[in-house]
């Protein structure tokens, strides 16, 4: 009788210390204190509620500094928590601490630790550390997908090649239809081929309207989503009566083999469209992960988040625009004064002129692409000392004329003239493009186009 009453008092005292323990321990989880000793021998003994319950209830509560506490403690020996802590630390822009986490699930097998890291390391451009990631689950959709963009970058066509089965089916079919569309494919680029010889048909058969065509590229899947979007904008600008753009295609950035830094002009060499069977176009729009944009002769140049200013501003070089801000030192056409007209919108001519004003206005009117649509009482010469100045006076700012402007500024032999008093796109991407250069366009839409990409092939394969 006294061993049971022994052995019942025994009970007693520890399920009131298990009571005890319990009822103390959940109150240092409420209080961040709970160790992570104390937080196994809790799992061990509390047979109601397990750590995942405790943190549900926490966040419930809004008490996220014991959250954070409890789960760094459980995260170590629970996937789901360690990603949840990634997460948190992800949301809280704390990159170094979610990558930690992200680790530590990834090597007790959670899938979407796997996913989420290598999309940090995308943003990062860290691409060699994705393949790794991925690859064990590249059965995985969403594995495939960023899998894809690596590879489009890094320009692993074999990888492209060799996984397209798997990307039609289930959830990535329209990832693999947009791919098709952007001729990412060896047997999509043969359908382009023949897509673009109906296409001369058609164009030997009907007159467009724009003088030149534009064909576009892109290194990346983002550059030519963007380009896309670029082309659906720029349709409903006024330059697209003289400028066609064509739905981008897809070149690895190895093949083009560009050679800038990040903050430079984008350079590539332009070796690569030899073998390049798809095009007709005269120009090229090669569209990069960055670099400052430009236009190289028949080749334009921009980065994956240039927007539509930018673009407009560099295929207004293709049809005879030059820039109107300063241009480098040794640019060609500052060196002296012009000889004839190379521009719809810039003159080189002397400033200081001797003789009759009315033969000195003839005869440097020749010179001028725009002179049928300056009138005739609009001055463009002003009495100076002994001789005359060139430059149509401020008063006239609000008509067509020769207005000084700074392109050839770095050239003091030299001094370049513009047809309008304002400043515009030529000079400052986000201005407007002037109606009235839309005006001296219709006198000669092809009279001062860039000479074609070709001459980009010429100069980098020195034939």
């Amino acid at each position: 009788m006294m061993i049971k009453r022994f052995l019942i008092s025994l009970v007693v005292v520890i399920l009131l210390s298990l009571y005890l323990f319990i009822a103390d321990a959940r109150e240092k989880i409420a209080n961040a204190e709970i160790t992570r000793q104390q937080l196994s021998f809790l799992e061990t003994l509390d047979l109601f509620t397990d750590t995942d319950e405790r943190l549900v209830q926490l966040l419930a509560d809004g008490n996220n500094e014991a959250w954070l506490h409890l789960a760094k403690h459980h995260g170590d020996s629970n996937a789901n928590t360690a990603y949840q802590l990634a997460e948190y630390f992800r949301r809280d822009e704390q990159i170094t601490s979610a990558q930690l986490w992200y680790q530590v699930a990834i090597r007790q097998q959670h899938v979407a630790a796997r996913i989420a890291l290598a999309n940090i390391y995308f943003k990062q451009q860290q691409y060699v550390n994705i393949k790794p990631l991925l690859l064990p689950i590249a059965g995985n959709e969403k594995a495939l997908a960023l899998l894809y963009k690596v590879a489009l970058y890094q320009g692993e066509l074999a990888f492209i090649e060799d996984h397209k089965n798997m990307l039609a089916q289930g959830g990535n079919v329209g990832l693999y239809n947009e791919l098709e569309h952007f001729a990412v494919f060896s047997d999509s680029q043969r359908q382009s081929e023949e897509k673009l010889e109906q296409h001369i048909e058609k164009k030997t058969n009907k007159n467009l309207a724009c003088s030149v065509d534009v064909q576009l590229f892109a290194t990346s899947l983002k550059g030519l989503r963007h380009g896309q979007q670029l082309m659906s904008a720029f349709a409903h600008h006024k330059l697209a009566k003289y400028i066609c753009l064509r739905t981008p295609k897809y070149i690895s950035e190895k093949a083009i083999n560009c050679l800038h830094g990040v903050s430079e002009n984008i350079s590539c060499n332009a070796s690569v469209w030899i073998t390049r069977n798809d095009i007709t176009s005269r120009y090229l729009g090669v569209i990069v992960e960055q670099g400052g944009a430009n236009v190289d002769h028949g080749i334009m140049y921009i980065d994956q988040d240039d927007n539509l200013d930018v673009l407009i501003h560099e295929l207004s070089h293709f049809i005879g625009f030059v820039d109107e801000y300063p241009l480098p030192k040794q640019h060609q056409k500052c060196q002296q004064v012009q000889q004839s007209p190379f521009a719809h919108n810039l003159v080189v001519l002397a400033d200081f002129y001797l003789g009759e004003r009315e033969k000195l206005r003839a005869s440097i009117l020749s010179q001028v692409p725009w002179r049928n649509l300056i009138k005739p009482s609009t001055p463009i010469l002003s009495k100076y000392q002994q001789g005359w100045t060139l430059a149509t006076p401020v008063k006239y700012q609000n008509e067509i004329g020769l207005f000084t402007t700074a392109s050839c500024n770095k050239q003091r032999k030299t001094q370049a003239f513009k047809p309008l008093s304002s400043r515009t796109k030529l000079e400052y991407f986000e201005l407007y493009f002037p109606e009235r250069y839309l005006n001296i366009i219709e006198l000669a839409p092809k009279l001062f186009l860039m000479p074609s990409y070709y001459f980009n092939l010429r100069r980098d394969l020195a034939y």
